[in-house]
């Protein structure tokens, strides 16, 4: 998160900081990025940069805070405002990981987020964000933990195929039904 001296900062000056580094982050993977393209953006020294940030991945995680949403958070909202019936949420899940992924302004970070998250990124991620993992995995112990890992593995490859392969708001949500009906209703022999 970025350090006081970004909070001192004008609003003008944090705005035009947070549009530069949505551009970098929006723009290529994360390993393609770099302090340099963005401290010539601003116009600022590099010092400058680490005045704010401890370093690029600091940045890269301040901008995902700010500009998208965790999806392990809103399907635990979503399956909290479904009185925990796992069925129900999944479908109404569907509809709102669409409206996120597919929101104007966000495509591009979600983008990159999925088709170039590492471990390093997601070990770093998990640190950063530990208080969350730990209450998540204090609610949801045993076979439950298991399932959700199950329906994670399966949401996020669709995430992940639908950047890759370049799908619709339509598709997705075609293919998502489709594989939650599998999750729900089992495969069958006429499924192949």
């Amino acid at each position: 998160m970025p350090k006081q001296t970004f909070y001192n900062l004008s609003e003008d000056k944090k705005n035009l900081i947070d549009k530069v580094l949505k551009d970098e982050f929006s723009s290529k993977p994360f390993k393609d990025c770099n302090v340099k393209n963005i401290v010539d953006r601003l116009s600022i020294a590099r010092g400058s940069f680490y005045q704010y940030f401890d370093d690029l991945k600091d940045s890269y995680f301040y901008i995902l805070d700010k500009e998208t949403k965790d999806v392990h958070l809103l399907f635990m909202s979503v399956l909290r405002q479904n009185n925990n019936d796992v069925l129900k949420a999944l479908d109404v899940f569907g509809d709102e990981v669409c409206d996120l992924i597919f929101e104007d302004g966000e495509y591009d970070l979600y983008k990159f987020r999925y088709l170039y998250w590492n471990s390093e990124l997601e070990d770093s991620w998990k640190a950063k964000k530990k208080e969350y993992y730990e209450i998540f995995q204090n609610d949801t112990g045993g076979n439950k933990l298991e399932l959700v890992y199950f329906m994670k593995a399966t949401v996020h490859s669709l995430i992940e195929r639908n950047f890759k392969e370049g799908w619709s708001r339509d598709i997705f949500l075609q293919k998502y039904r489709l594989h939650i009906n599998w999750l729900k209703e089992g495969i069958k022999n006429e499924d192949f």
